[in-house]
């Protein structure tokens, strides 16, 4: 029988190409942080150029974004994301944060430096498209 390690896929993030395992355990997927394997699919009249959407209709789309990019996404929404904290059976959070703003503020986040180090290279290869 296969172990965990021989049937783990390692899996990038479709935005920075970067791996969306944390810390570096591979071998444990439940470690992949982020939007794993998302689907979006184009619905009725979507076809560009011959309907009102950009997708393709009857087409789905799946990707993987790391949390750092889901991050990064979240930040550009005109709208902000709504946040609940769902340990606490789904309760209203306050209003959404930056991800680099929330570990700036709180003093019990004791790994700021590690952080920054790992925001800057998922921005450096984010930028290299």
């Amino acid at each position: 029988m296969p172990t965990p390690e021989e049937n783990f896929e390692d899996v990038a993030c479709n935005l920075c190409g970067l791996s969306c395992v944390l810390r570096g355990n591979a071998a444990d997927l439940s470690q992949n942080g982020g939007l794993i394997d998302a689907r979006v699919s184009g619905g009725y009249d979507s076809t560009p150029g011959n309907g009102c959407g950009a997708l393709d209709d009857t087409t789905a789309y799946t990707f993987s974004l790391c949390e750092f990019c889901c991050d990064w996404l979240f930040a550009r929404f005109v709208v902000p994301v709504a946040t609940t904290k769902y340990m606490e059976g789904d309760a209203p959070d306050e209003p959404w944060k930056p991800a680099a703003e929330r570990v700036a503020v709180d003093d019990w986040r004791g790994m700021k430096a590690e952080f920054a180090k790992e925001a800057e290279r998922r921005a450096a290869s984010r930028n290299r498209t």
